[in-house]
């Protein structure tokens, strides 16, 4: 042993001695829970990051629509899966699982009122932040692929709407899916394909139910996961647009102000959210019965507009409403960033951009309204589906055996049948 080690294990000084490993420990401290977490998933960073992403000057009130929106979605999410516990998808057992849920189940009746109305404000709130980017020119670059992944999020969301309106499986939703599913058929070409393969077969039925069922909580979940994670990530890379007339200032952090007012647009939307499931009852129909019409068929006030547009088109040319119209906004959508060629994002210096818009706006709000106003037809509960106009035999029986709607045929004019959509 050399001398100054002999020195310091006379002096007490073990600093440059070996660990022990078997050696107890001198601070028995145990890290709290947040800081474990922090150390293996750096949830704090990643939060601060967040609350201090700078906030160019103007930014309001406006730009809280988007954290409503996904707050929105967590909702229903929420809902949805609570809804699912009690849920069975088939056609012996789907109304009465429904109806169960309403009846017995411990907050199942608010619960459903609340997914059932969240949807509703789900495709308010879309749109609404969809018409903001449009007017504030933010689809412009470099955001044009940010603008693209919202816009497909629009059909996604439709889509949960379509699909989710059948499962309570009472003649409401299924006479209405008969004349969604029936929409298909006008596509040229593999129109009848797509309703077969919309449908399971040729009839609304057992495996339609199972088809809309699981795209509804396999398929478009997961979809509207992957792009709202991509849309996330590049609102965060390229951060807020800000207003259209840049303002003097300089940036403010998220935290606190913004956050403010995020917070004030989500509790507010949940009080009316609230408000709706407690005073506005979603009840059920009879039970879908596939040889009775107790009703004309509609849609939901959101595919109104839709359906309206179908009633001002010939029959000969109804693919112009039920293909056309549709996919030509989603496409035009899609394709705004390239189609608005001006320097600016200012309203006043993107005329016909925001001139379409508000003819696309106020034209199918029109029709929505119209539709809403309108009272359907009533039909007795025990009038059984009148057979086709196609399988009669002789122009003068289907004359005779057709209503005045269906004669005047088309996809929104018919009635029962095969095509029993919504009539006048």
């Amino acid at each position: 042993m050399s001398k100054n080690q002999d020195e310091q294990i006379k002096s007490g000084d073990n600093s440059n001695a070996p660990l022990d490993s078997s050696a107890p420990e001198h601070n028995n401290a145990r890290p709290s829970l947040l800081d474990w977490m922090e150390l293996r998933i750096g949830w704090t960073g990643f939060i601060r990051k967040n609350l201090d992403e700078p906030m160019p000057p103007g930014v309001g009130w406006w730009q809280a629509l988007g954290n409503l929106l996904l707050t929105l979605l967590m909702f229903q999410f929420i809902t949805g899966v609570a809804l699912a516990m009690f849920y069975a998808p088939t056609p012996d057992h789907a109304y009465q699982s429904v109806k169960h849920i309403s009846d017995y189940v411990w907050l199942g009746v608010f619960i459903r009122r609340l997914h059932h109305w969240g949807s509703s404000v789900i495709v308010v709130v879309v749109i609404l932040h969809i018409l903001r980017v449009v007017f504030w020119g933010s689809y412009k670059k470099p955001r044009e692929l940010t603008w693209m992944i919202g816009v497909l999020i629009l059909p996604v969301i439709l889509g949960f709407a379509f699909t989710g309106y059948l499962l309570p499986w009472d003649q409401k939703a299924y006479w209405a899916t008969k004349v969604g599913t029936r929409m298909a058929e006008t596509m040229p070409f593999f129109g009848k394909s797509l309703m077969y393969l919309l449908r399971g077969g040729a009839q609304v039925g057992a495996m339609t139910l199972t088809r809309f069922y699981a795209v509804h909580i396999l398929i478009l979940p997961i979809a509207l996961v992957g792009l709202s994670a991509f849309h996330l990530y590049l609102v965060r890379h390229h951060h807020i647009s800000g207003p259209v007339v840049p303002q003097k200032g300089t940036p403010a952090p998220f935290y606190p102000v913004q956050l403010a007012r995020d917070s004030v647009v989500v509790l507010v939307a949940a009080g009316i959210l609230v408000s709706l499931a407690l005073f506005n009852r979603t009840g059920l129909s009879v039970v879908a019965n596939p040889i009775q019409v107790n009703s004309a068929p509609r849609p939901e006030w959101y595919f109104l507009g839709l359906f309206e547009l179908l009633k001002l088109i010939p029959p000969k040319l109804e693919v112009l409403g039920t293909i056309v119209t549709p996919a030509g906004i989603i496409i035009g959508l899609l394709m705004l960033p390239w189609l608005d060629r001006s320097n600016s994002r200012h309203p006043a210096k993107r005329g016909w951009i925001i001139d379409i818009t508000l003819f696309v706006v106020l034209g199918l709000g029109a029709l929505t309204l119209k539709g809403l106003l309108d009272e359907p037809p009533a039909v007795s509960n025990n009038k059984p589906v009148q057979p086709a106009v196609k399988t009669l035999s002789t122009p003068a029986a289907s004359s005779l055996s057709a209503s005045p709607a269906s004669r005047r045929g088309g996809v929104a004019n018919s009635v029962p049948a095969e095509l029993p959509l919504l009539s006048r």
